[in-house]
């Protein structure tokens, strides 16, 4: 598996895993915090969604690499469609 690989897709492939999960780290700890005291902290939301649609994004390029076409096409639209709620709840909230 690895030897077909060249070092370069491997270095990169591993950056995107490390990126995705403090990614994720961080979005969950912003949920929490949001919740805690939604009136306080409601303008966390549209960062919440950025850190999923970032999330999702990056995991399809991972997918793109490993040559998971269909699941890359997946998060990438998932991506998109949380900067799109994003987007829109930081309208909502008044930004």
């Amino acid at each position: 598996m690895f030897s077909q690989e060249n070092k370069t897709q491997r270095v990169i492939r591993i950056i995107i895993e490390i990126m995705t999960s403090l990614t994720g780290v961080a979005a969950v700890v912003l949920a929490v915090l949001t919740f805690i005291n939604t009136k306080a902290n409601s303008f966390m939301f549209p960062i919440i969604f950025i850190l999923g649609a970032g999330m999702n994004i990056l995991s399809g390029i991972k997918f793109v690499m490993t040559g998971n076409k269909g699941g890359a096409i997946t998060r990438i639209i998932v991506g998109v469609v949380l900067i799109g709620i994003a987007a829109a709840s930081y309208v909502v909230i008044g930004g």
